[in-house]
């Protein structure tokens, strides 16, 4: 993760090497960095391969969420399969994370890259972007892993549901993930219609400035929601799951610098572009 943190503050110093393998999608075509789109490079992929990003989740969350569930009603212990793994990502087990909090994240990140999937299959119109292999690879293995690393500090227990307090913290956990996931749909669903005529057939690769929804305010609203929603994930631990905590780091990191670099290219692009916009936060950033 540090890797991918000091990869793309080089980005931002326009390094000479890093853009290339770091920027995707749009942030390729930003004045400064001289990168191109040909999907034929050996480096370069199509970015509509994020649909893989969370058929890989899809895959293996759904294992992580049945071995959850296979514990705690039924077994009380950890598949060993399971266990192998997360001893190797630091498994460290902590008395002051519930059991229904762990059901809870792991069931929200199964609606999350099953959404996404989706949205990538049935709603997105992608244009001709591409990214590198490096953010295909770091992709694969964030999704691949981010399930599990829920379980390396959750207690191996047998419970009873109906004896679990829920607690205040799980509701507002459980209703920020519902309302960002709800929000992020509709924004896919405004990219996607910008390239569909009016019977929804896709009509042109080219980009255009998105309006609508929280487009009135910031240019990267999927980023800030996408923030919002691992943020929600860790409200459930308050904090104190330590592997989620970095993961929300990456993805802040991520979605900061390619809500910048989106931003750029924008006003770059689009001489009338709202100036009242920011990338990121309302009226702040």
């Amino acid at each position: 993760m540090l890797a991918i943190i000091f990869g793309y503050i080089l980005v931002l110093s326009k390094s000479i090497l890093i853009p290339t393998l770091y920027l995707f999608g749009k942030g390729r075509g930003l004045t400064g960095y001289g990168l191109h789109q040909d999907e034929h490079s050996f480096y370069l992929v199509p970015k509509r391969w994020f649909s893989h990003f969370y058929f890989c989740g899809i895959v293996c969350n759904s294992l992580v969420m049945l071995a959850t569930i296979n514990t705690y009603l039924y077994s009380g212990t950890w598949p060993l399969a399971i266990k192998y793994i997360m001893d190797m990502l630091g498994h460290s087990e902590s008395g002051q994370i519930s059991p229904l909090s762990v059901l809870l994240a792991v069931t929200m990140i199964e609606i999350q890259v099953i959404r996404r999937f989706l949205e990538c299959v049935y709603v997105s119109s992608y244009s001709r972007s591409t990214m590198s292999l490096v953010i295909y690879i770091v992709g694969l293995m964030f999704y691949a892993f981010v399930g599990i690393s829920v379980l390396c500090q959750a207690p191996e227990t047998k419970i009873k549901l109906d004896t679990l307090p829920v607690q205040w913290f799980d509701t507002l956990a459980v209703a920020i993930f519902i309302w960002a996931s709800y929000k992020q749909n509709r924004i896919n669903k405004i990219f996607a219609k910008l390239r569909q005529d009016k019977s929804g057939h896709v009509e042109d690769r080219a980009h255009h400035i998105p309006h609508g929804d929280l487009f009135r305010l910031v240019s990267c609203p999927h980023y800030l929601l996408e923030i919002i929603i691992y943020t929600s994930l860790n409200i459930l631990f308050l904090g104190q799951h330590e592997i989620l905590l970095y993961a929300w780091a990456f993805v802040v990191c991520n979605q900061v610098i390619s809500a910048i670099i989106t931003h750029s290219w924008y006003k770059e692009h689009f001489p009338s572009y709202p100036p009242e916009r920011k990338a990121l936060i309302p009226y702040i950033f």
